[in-house]
């Protein structure tokens, strides 16, 4: 049992529990919780598919390593408020380096360190629970420094500092930052439209005004059955590969080369059709498909995955039509909220949205191994960071970027396809 804690960034937060944090004995536990989860994964704020069972047992099952330069072992935690209540999920794995022989680094992080597909990872609770959450945590792994050397944290809601106390044993340190996009739908396609900038409002209307001199007829398809998925998929998939095979645009790498990648969208996007929460946005004129947009209905908010179109259609704006009609539809169907997902974009900014921050940080055991592993750890951080660096800039071969398993490993700030 950790002693009660309270928030030193927000008075709202400042209720003093008891609360217990338990490690689970494995994935099949992950499934012992799920109704209890679902329900707190409905309170989070912003709502992002990533904190569901559903997208972290897939996850766990398609990318976790078995490898001789990594080793992944499951070390989920949850925490549980004094009355029993489900208080908060912790999705982590224990990260061996190297994988095989003796353990240089053993580093814990959260489910969903992959090639940018998870876009927000972290602890999952209910936002005013947050900082107790943590809290908990924190004191619980102090409490055992033999067991790990570096921690990652991610999604944290403040900066490093905000989780701090003097008396502790090790501290957190601040690595980063990754903004998420949201439009907030009040009013009606109008009113937004009038709120976005001279430039947008051009960009639009010439958009429209193309495709309408040209003839070129088009609708917006929205697939949500799951009997629908495989051919949508399919569709989303082929046109993902072609912008990012495109090379007379900035460069978009695609992100589902490897075949565990592909598997593991496919069977995700089957289980929230079946769930009727999957929404797969295309635009579609003449007969096919030239832009598609992977899109998740929770509760009313409306989460904005990958896309991808045909370059051919470059000329007609065909993302920024489809954004547009997606916008629309969300009014009709009374959606409060669109999330353009996470990353730093000109093409989310330009749809006037509120921006949240989510922090990075990493906390070394309080132990003599730690810190010499933390030595390998910075310079594991340092390669990893000039990796993702030049794939960015395009200084990489595309064919030797798009090998390469994890782009992103340690999981800093990055966007993906513009809108």
């Amino acid at each position: 049992m950790v002693p009660p804690v309270s928030d030193p960034v927000r008075s709202d937060f400042s209720v003093k529990r008891q609360l217990t944090v338990e490690r689970l004995s494995g994935t099949e536990a992950l499934g012992s919780i799920a109704g209890e989860w679902e329900q707190l994964a409905r309170d989070t704020a912003p709502r992002t598919p990533f904190t569901s069972p559903a997208y972290l047992i897939l996850w766990w099952t398609h990318f976790s390593r078995r490898q001789w330069h990594f080793r992944d072992e499951f070390y989920g935690h949850i925490v549980r408020s004094d009355d029993g209540r489900l208080f908060a999920v912790a999705p982590l794995m224990r990260t061996a380096a190297p994988g095989l022989g003796p353990r240089v680094l053993r580093m814990v992080q959260f489910f969903g360190a992959d090639p940018a597909l998870t876009e927000v990872r972290g602890v999952i609770c209910r936002p005013q629970d947050h900082i107790l959450a943590i809290e908990a945590l924190i004191e619980h792994f102090l409490a055992r420094p033999g067991e790990w050397d570096v921690f990652r944290w991610s999604g944290l809601h403040h900066t490093a500092d905000a989780y701090n106390v003097p008396e502790r044993s090790s501290a957190l340190m601040a690595r980063g930052e990754l903004p998420d996009y949201i439009i907030e739908l009040s009013g009606s396609w109008e009113d937004l439209r009038k709120r976005v900038s001279s430039n947008m409002r051009k960009n639009l209307r010439k958009a429209y005004e193309l495709l309408e001199r040209d003839g070129v007829e088009f609708a917006l398809r929205v697939t949500e059955r799951a009997e629908d998925v495989a051919a949508a998929a399919a569709r989303f998939l082929a046109l993902h590969a072609a912008r990012a095979d495109a090379t007379d645009m900035i460069y978009h790498r695609n992100r589902f080369t490897e075949p565990h990648a592909r598997a593991f969208i496919v069977n995700y996007l089957r289980e929230v059709a079946q769930g009727g929460e999957l929404r797969i946005l295309e635009l579609e004129t003449r007969g096919d498909v030239v832009a598609s947009r992977l899109g998740f209905l929770l509760g009313s908010d409306l989460y904005l995955y990958f896309a991808g179109y045909d370059p051919a259609w470059r000329a007609y704006s065909v993302m920024t039509v489809l954004m547009a009609e997606t916008i629309k539809w969300a009014f009709a169907h009374g959606i409060k909220r669109i999330n353009l997902s996470t990353g730093h974009d000109q093409s989310k900014l330009r749809w006037k949205p509120r921006e949240v921050i989510f922090h990075d940080a990493v906390q070394v055991s309080p132990t003599p191994r730690a810190r010499a592993a933390f030595a390998a750890f910075k310079t594991y951080e340092a390669l990893s960071r000039a990796r993702f660096t030049a794939e960015l800039r395009g200084l990489l071969p595309r064919a030797k970027a798009a090998a390469y398993p994890v782009s992103n490993p340690l999981g800093y700030a990055q966007g993906h396809d513009g809108l």
